[in-house]
């Protein structure tokens, strides 16, 4: 049977090389009045809701959250500058919701953990026609956590904060003039220490990112 994260990756890298793809649509004449007009129907800024499924990227966050995974985000573009008739810069903002449970190594001990992170970036997005995107973005991830633990062997609730990075990517498609179908997956890099003096607890400076796949539904102003 294949790896879900082994798919996940898959998937996540398909979606880095659509770029790279050309436009179907030939059209013989007025080439360049064309591919302005199929730029111009993703050249507003755009307010979406995203939900999608999160995973953490470090295999003994694996094993000890391996259940939940719920994720919702609300995100923002806001077109900066129209480099060709294809590609335009945004800048990019969001803020999300995240939260995982489990049972602690050995203990066998229920614990969970949600996570609100702040990305803010720039999003370079190319215009494959009149309605479809391919966009990329990347920035700093700014990201409160807090865990719950039923368990003798540490603080029943610990939080932290700390400064990590963000990529993602995904194609948005154009429902109708106001609306936006938006399918995406996104990676996080983010490190913080979970620290206990006890023993039989797993207690090291851990990457608390991963990767998260979904889809949501934009709103063009």
């Amino acid at each position: 049977m294949i790896n879900p994260l082994f798919k996940f990756k898959i998937f996540f890298l398909f979606l880095l090389t659509i770029s790279s793809t050309p436009s179907i649509a030939q059209i013989p004449y007025n080439k360049q009045l064309v591919q302005e007009a199929n730029s111009c129907r993703f050249s507003q800024p755009v307010a979406a809701i995203k939900t999608g499924y999160f995973f953490f990227s470090d295999s003994k966050m694996r094993e000890i959250y391996d259940k939940d995974g719920f994720d919702i985000q609300l995100c923002a573009s806001y077109p900066l500058w129209n480099l060709t008739g294809r590609w335009t810069l945004n800048a990019y903002g969001a803020v999300e919701y995240f939260h995982r449970s489990g049972k602690s190594i050995n203990e066998e001990q229920h614990t969970s953990l949600w996570s609100v992170p702040v990305n803010i970036g720039l999003q370079p997005a190319y215009t494959i026609n009149a309605d479809t995107q391919y966009y990329f973005s990347i920035g700093p991830r700014y990201f409160y956590i807090r865990q719950h633990n039923d368990t003798s062997f540490v603080d029943k609730n610990r939080s932290g904060k700390d400064l990590g990075l963000f990529v993602n990517t995904g194609l948005k498609y154009v429902l109708c003039p106001r609306f936006v179908i938006d399918i995406f997956g996104e990676y996080s890099y983010a490190k913080t220490h979970f620290h206990t003096g006890k023993s039989g607890v797993y207690s090291k400076n851990t990457q608390v990112g991963g990767f998260t796949f979904g889809g949501g539904l934009g709103y063009k102003f």
